[in-house]
């Protein structure tokens, strides 16, 4: 019981962090591949998937996944 608790506490806690984050890690993806990294700070409201996106044109698929940076 123990450990459940713990676990679940631990999994509070990072998404109360995530929360408040003001950077996020953004990933772009052309069919699957890396092509860059960065960081972006947020502006007061905005949120990491605000950023992100998907897209598909003449087969090609590109993606824009930005995720809260924790620590």
């Amino acid at each position: 019981m123990k450990k459940v608790l713990f676990a679940l506490v631990l999994i509070g806690g990072i998404f109360a962090m995530s929360s408040c984050s003001k950077e996020c890690n953004c990933t772009v993806k052309l069919n699957g591949t890396v092509l860059a990294e960065s960081s972006i700070t947020l502006d007061q409201g905005e949120k990491c998937s605000d950023y992100s996106g998907k897209g598909s044109l003449l087969g090609v698929t590109g993606e824009i996944r930005c995720t809260p940076k924790l620590f």
